[in-house]
């Protein structure tokens, strides 16, 4: 029960490098497949080693461990990268035991940790989180804390797909509006990631990052890494938290957690005073059209509500509509987004802001989801729907989950 990380010589292609490497993974009657993983990325810029495995390991972590697989690395991983990773494996492990295991990783060899280039690179996809960490860190709003940002990276396969590459140059065009106002240069990167794991988006989507921007690191040693949560509502597990991103950090690619300082309408209200950033705020993920905002999904109507909650007016990259009509489709489908909501709430009523649309969030709030209706937490139910999902994603099938499996289903249909 193994995944080997093979790594391979980068190849040209027309203007681009692509780092590349083979994940084949076998079980106790061998090779099970063999997956080839790739990022793509401008020639300017000056790659790792092509045997330099940190972003391949920092990648497939999280599939290892769901898989409960150990990792051989077949080239060299940082030495502080391979600590933290320990680390980072059991937080996992003890948030969710029957997901994630703490697995072995081995390499060929552990390289000595070097100096890491002075300056940062922030992730920049045009959201809430990305945009206020580009402003406060490039006009030095956080005192001793403030990064030199020495370039952004806007990633291509994560929120938009691949083949949308009409979509993707648009949001980049956008997002380049913004950074330009403050100096700061975008560089895209594409890579297949999403393509291949197998795990949670929810739960990986820092590892994926991390492990992208980190082949930058010979252009900036520290990754910025906007918060999802503030420090007095984090919620746990996620994906990217202040108690675990550090955790990915290499010797010469340091991580910092940046934002959590700040609610999401507290960013909103800090962005709010930088024009070019408000105006080409790209929140949207649920819209048809991935380079722009719907204007009335979930995330959208909240970002909306995040500007009038702080009194500001909503930017024109919304399309105009009524705010109340925007609420009533409205449905907050996790612990997360709850979360976000009451935060907007209780900051509107601070402000004591009295409006039709403040007096209708209680509700919003305290609306169940027909999940969350049907399949109650700590019910019988949900626990058994929950095993059944687990046995169905996993990549082999065996007979006897399989039969376990229809034994589940049967007893569902008496429950319900």
């Amino acid at each position: 029960m193994l995944i080997q990380l093979v790594p391979l010589e980068h190849e040209i292609t027309n203007n681009s490098f692509v780092r590349r490497c083979k994940i084949k993974r076998t079980n106790s009657d061998g090779l099970e497949d063999e997956i080839d993983f790739w990022f793509k990325i401008d020639k300017s810029v000056s790659l790792p080693q092509d045997d330099d495995c940190d972003a391949y390991l920092l990648a497939i972590v999280m599939d290892a461990m769901k898989e409960n697989k150990n990792i051989e690395v077949k080239g060299g991983v940082s030495k502080q990268l391979l600590s933290n990773i320990v680390e980072y494996q059991a937080a996992w492990n003890k948030w969710l035991p029957n997901i994630y295991s703490q697995i072995d990783i081995t390499c060929d060899y552990i390289r000595d940790d070097i100096k890491k280039v002075p300056g940062a690179i922030c992730a920049f996809s045009g959201g809430v989180d990305s945009t206020f960490s580009v402003w406060r860190h490039s006009q030095l709003k956080c005192s001793h804390r403030s990064q030199k940002i020495n370039l952004s990276s806007i990633v291509h396969g994560f929120d938009i797909p691949l083949n949308d590459k009409t979509a993707f140059n648009n949001a980049r065009s956008r997002s380049q509006k913004a950074l330009s106002d403050v100096g700061i240069n975008l560089m895209p990167i594409e890579t297949n990631y999403r393509r291949i794991s197998r795990v949670n988006w929810e739960h990986s989507f820092s590892c994926a990052l991390v492990a992208t921007l980190s082949n930058f690191k010979n252009v900036a040693g520290t990754c910025i890494v906007g918060s999802s949560e503030p420090y007095d509502s984090l919620v746990i597990p996620w994906g990217s938290s202040p108690i675990t991103d550090h955790l990915l950090s290499s010797g010469e690619f340091v991580v910092i957690h940046d934002g959590a300082s700040h609610s999401r309408t507290e960013k909103v209200k800090e962005i709010s005073t930088w024009k070019a950033g408000a105006e080409n705020l790209r929140v949207c993920w649920q819209g048809d059209l991935k380079d722009r905002n719907c204007g009335v999904c979930e995330k959208c109507v909240r970002t909306k509500l995040n500007f009038l909650a702080v009194k500001a007016p909503i930017p024109t990259c919304f399309p105009k509509s009524n705010i109340i009509n925007d609420l009533n489709g409205v449905a907050l489908n996790n612990d997360v987004v709850r979360a976000e909501w009451r935060q907007l709430y209780e900051i509107a009523g601070k402000n004591r802001i009295e409006e039709p649309w403040v007096q209708k969030l209680p509700a919003i709030i305290n609306r169940k989801t027909i999940i969350e209706r049907v399949l109650p937490k700590g019910s019988t139910r949900r626990e058994i729907i929950k095993n059944l999902t687990r046995r169905c994603t996993r990549t082999n099938f065996s007979l006897r989950s399989v039969k376990r499996s229809v034994k589940d289903i049967l007893h569902i249909s008496k429950v319900l």
